[in-house]
């Protein structure tokens, strides 16, 4: 009987998103013929409306000049282009949106695009191949390895490599066409991830003792815990927050920690601890374990504990928090009726 639930250990959302999140690349060129040409390209973050709501915005620069924008969504469908413009800046809205990374990501998922380039209609079949390392000049990745192949007149062959939580990470395509071969490799310098906007507190009101309120309240939402390197979160809200109790019929519980200034390569482990719950196995029990490699400073992961088949045991429980090793947070959870 499955009484506990595991922690989804793939970091949500797939791509970081925050305004000001920024990843540089070298592009390396190569013609028919020609010599090698390097190039510096930055891909920055913001944000801007769509048909009234609110899409991420992703700008292509070169030579410190926009080249391309694109309006994406990032979902628990993945990540899809909903509009592109050129260097003209004309946004033209694209129906149906065009799939960039397909969800849930996974080994021999399949996905398709059709589009136009340069004026040539395009048909894309997109597989993901396996997990495998790649090292960048941005580090060492585990990532998912996707391969593609365009059945248009022009022939193209392309490579990714893409980890959730951190994005693109190299690229490679091969073009062939009648008397030309080009050969473009992209990888992945530096990434910047923006700090999330933190909401201000509001000032402390005065306490009053009083029978009524000195018995402690039930403090469902709360503001996230602060530490030196980390902010955690507990709660049924995938926005975040602090909840410490929850009923045994709750669906989700989302968890989630947000890095500050944290070392090269910091491993963030999350350990799901079955404190207290009766006969149903020893005190202190670790359910499970989840560590991920932090890939920038600034980087955030946000874990989801779903609901066991069975439902949740009840008693009490607690999520830890470790920094390389060193425990950093711990926050105490009962699920009760």
């Amino acid at each position: 009987m499955l009484l506990f639930a595991a922690i989804n250990g793939r970091a949500d959302p797939l791509l970081p998103t925050t305004e000001g999140t920024s990843w540089e690349y070298r592009s390396t060129e190569t013609l028919t013929g020609a010599a090698p040409v390097q190039s510096d390209i930055t891909v920055r973050a913001g944000k801007t409306t769509l048909d009234g709501k609110e899409v991420v915005k992703l700008e292509t620069l070169s030579g410190g000049a926009v080249s391309k924008t694109e309006l994406v969504s990032v979902d628990a469908n993945g990540i899809a282009c909903l509009a592109r413009s050129g260097k003209d800046g004309k946004i033209a809205k694209l129906n149906p949106p065009e799939p960039i990374i397909a969800a849930p990501l996974e080994t021999g998922a399949t996905w398709e695009l059709e589009g136009e380039a340069a004026k040539n209609r395009m048909h894309q079949h997109f597989t993901v191949v396996g997990e495998e390392s790649v090292t960048v000049p941005a580090g060492t990745f585990q990532a998912f390895h996707l391969k593609c192949e365009d059945s248009s007149l022009v022939s193209i062959k392309l490579d990714r490599w893409f980890v959730p939580g951190t994005g693109l990470v190299r690229e490679a395509t091969v073009v062939r066409a009648p008397g030309m071969l080009q050969n473009v490799v992209l990888e992945l310098t530096k990434l910047t991830v923006a700090p999330e906007p933190v909401a201000k507190e509001p000032s402390a009101a005065p306490v009053v003792e009083t029978p009524s309120s000195s018995k402690k309240a039930d403090n469902s939402e709360e503001q996230p815990a602060l530490s030196k390197k980390l902010t955690v979160s507990v709660s049924s809200d995938q926005g975040g927050g602090l909840k410490t109790n929850f009923k045994s019929d709750i669906e989700n519980i989302y968890v989630r920690w947000h890095g500050h200034d944290l070392p090269e390569g910091a491993k963030v482990r999350v350990s799901w601890v079955a404190e207290d719950v009766g006969d149903l196995v020893e005190p202190n029990f670790v359910i499970d374990e989840t560590e991920t490699v932090a890939p920038a400073p600034n980087a955030s992961a946000r874990f989801t504990l779903g609901r066991p088949p069975d439902g949740w045991a009840e008693g009490k429980y607690r999520l830890e928090f470790y920094l390389d090793g060193n425990l950093t947070e711990t926050v105490r959870v009962t699920i009760g009726k």
